[in-house]
């Protein structure tokens, strides 16, 4: 039995291996030196993250807005909306709530 699990264990790590040395041969990393591949693994690692952040953070409520306007609020119903801006005199709205994230 732990025959088995460490021959596939060994067959993973050799997977992972190659992975990573068809990605420094897909992205020109293996010419660099030591100090340049740490350089361009941070880089493209900030990049990625930062996408990653962006996607999570602000994809979600823009989705949601454009729902809000591709199926809007039927105007038969009766029911009050939580996000209805109350309206002052001059017509502006006087909540001070943001609806951006």
């Amino acid at each position: 039995m732990y025959g088995k699990l460490s021959e596939k264990y060994a067959k993973f790590k050799r997977y992972v291996k190659w992975l990573y040395v068809l990605y420094e041969l897909n992205t020109q990393i293996a010419i660099c030196e030591p100090w340049e591949k740490v350089f361009c693994h941070v880089l493209l690692s900030s990049c990625i993250s930062l996408i990653l952040y962006a996607t999570y953070a602000y994809v979600p409520s823009y989705c949601l807005l454009l729902v809000s306007y591709l199926m809007p609020i039927s105007s038969n119903t009766n029911q009050t909306s939580p996000y209805v801006c109350p309206q002052s005199e001059a017509g502006i709205c006087s909540s001070s709530q943001s609806y951006l994230t």
